[in-house]
């Protein structure tokens, strides 16, 4: 007998409650995150500090636990079907004490009025992943929820890329529907996947790009396989869709929560010029043809939204700047150079522009203020003003800007405090989720006990001394040196919060 395929909301909860979803924070949703993009992009967004947030399919609040602590004057509602997922938050969320936090079991179309309105609503992998009547609901939903300036983040699956991942799935479903047990059905699921993947020379040389994509899905997890490549429904949409259904419930288009995804980086001069004939919506549309996009992260506003009238110069200066993952990494290989040269070809790659790249570096993950930067760096002359070299940097993954900075340190203090929810993490994960909505795995078992000591109430002795107590293997006369490089490098991950950030319980 196939497996079901019911779609059922008790159905879907029952699935996710058999596989429990490898939940993680998505740095996109954030409302810092959105907040910046959205003025960016010339929407007078809400405040980020106090703002009211929902996300519909919160799973275990993995991502929505982070941005409590991260804001602790601003209020978080989530919801889902999965008793057991809600129950792992409400245990993370007791154990470190929040209260601007509730978690709710039920369906979203039912959520009590008492609960909105909500400046920002958040539905990551909610969409196509979701019958039609519940891609409506969900719309539904934030158009009576949602503030007037509010803003709504939803992530799906987009075609044309999508396409490939598609015919992967329906052999995967042709070969494991009618197997009933899950770890069976996995099982049997990766060994077809191999025997693709492997099996001899393609009819046609196109035909590699499925053979590829059966080659990543024997290395899928089993939450990977069940709530994607095996989920039902998983229904990818054209963009253009996707717009189309929004405007029917008075919304349009932003931006995209990743924004170098909407430049045309590595896009050939002749698509350049295609580009530039078509509106903002086509525009989009004609870059996922020719990028061949498979996960779109948009950002929705209402069709009424307020416009931020100043102009983008002075937006920006009232912003702050920090290095982007993708600078950091260029330092690292020796090639901060080559990102200069990309944004001030005249300069060659030093002048200003690699001076600022290389103090954002110099202060990573922590940001500068961007009204300061002259001032602070003692820049010297630009080619063309500041602002117009931040906008690309951004545009081209360079650079994050942020409305609203995290409230982290880049440098150890006296007595130094991490994340609390990191330390309650660090007691039985090897990963942890920084004060910048990301995870980290501490690969180091000595960094890993000594992370939940890092509360504050120690000095940099103090931890020296519990590390020569747990840490046989590192040196009584070297402990001092540990904790230097240990803290250092929380520092880095952004895991250190600055002296008087407000903390809370890490389960101690």
């Amino acid at each position: 007998m196939p497996v079901s395929i019911d779609t059922s909301n008790a159905a879907l909860a029952s699935r996710y409650d058999e596989i429990p979803y490898e939940a993680l924070p998505h740095q996109a949703s954030h409302p810092a995150r959105l907040a910046t993009v959205a003025t960016f992009f010339g929407h007078a967004a809400p405040s980020v500090a106090s703002c009211s947030v929902l996300e519909v399919g919160c799973n275990n609040g993995s991502n929505l636990i982070p941005m409590a602590v991260s804001l602790p004057a601003a209020r978080f509602v989530g919801c889902d079907l999965s008793p057991l997922a809600l129950d792992a938050g409400c245990r993370t969320i007791s154990a470190l004490g929040l209260t601007n936090i509730t978690l709710v079991e039920g369906n979203l179309s039912a959520l009590a009025p008492t609960h909105g309105p909500f400046d920002f609503i958040v539905a990551h992998g909610v969409y196509s992943w979701v019958p039609p009547d519940v891609r409506d609901a969900l719309l539904v939903l934030a158009a009576a929820r949602l503030a007037r300036d509010g803003i709504l983040y939803v992530s799906f699956n987009v075609l044309p890329g999508c396409r490939v991942r598609q015919a992967a799935w329906d052999v995967l479903h042709h070969h494991v529907d009618r197997i009933e047990n899950p770890r069976t059905r996995f099982d049997a699921a990766r060994a077809l996947a191999r025997l693709i993947a492997d099996g001899g020379m393609a009819t046609h040389e196109s035909d590699q790009a499925l053979r590829a994509e059966f080659r990543a899905i024997a290395q899928h997890s089993d939450s990977e396989l069940c709530h994607d490549d095996l989920a039902v429904p998983n229904e990818p949409v054209l963009f253009d869709t996707f717009v189309q259904h929004a405007a029917r419930h008075g919304f349009r288009y932003l931006a995209d929560g990743e924004v170098q995804t909407m430049s045309v980086t590595g896009i050939s001069d002749e698509a350049r010029a295609h580009l530039s004939t078509l509106d903002p919506l086509g525009r989009e549309q004609y870059l996922d043809f020719l990028r061949l996009r498979r996960f779109r992260q948009s950002l929705l506003v209402r069709g009424d939204a307020p416009t931020n009238t100043t102009e983008q110069a002075r937006r920006l200066r009232a912003m702050h700047v920090s290095a982007s993952v993708a600078l950091a990494g260029a330092a690292v290989t020796g090639g901060v150079h080559k990102l200069a040269r990309r944004l001030d070809p005249a300069a060659g790659g030093g002048g200003a522009v690699r001076k600022l790249l290389d103090a954002l570096v110099a202060n990573q993950p922590a940001a500068y203020e961007v009204a300061a930067l002259d001032d602070r760096l003692q820049l010297g002359p630009l080619s063309r003003p500041l602002e117009a070299f931040l906008a690309d940097a951004y545009m081209w993954g360079i650079v994050d800007l942020h409305v609203h900075p995290p409230a982290l340190t880049g440098r150890a203090t006296d007595r130094p405090v991490a994340s609390p929810l990191a330390r309650l993490q660090a007691r039985t994960l090897n990963n942890v989720t920084t004060l910048l909505h990301t995870q980290v795995r501490i690969a180091d078992m000595n960094a890993l006990r000594l992370l939940p000591l890092v509360d504050g109430t120690r000095h940099c002795a103090e931890l020296a001394s519990a590390v020569q107590q747990f840490a046989a293997n590192i040196d009584p006369s070297r402990a001092d040196d540990f904790v230097n490089f240990a803290l250092e490098k929380f520092a880095r991950l952004g895991l250190l919060m600055p002296d008087g950030a407000a903390g809370t319980s890490s389960g101690e």
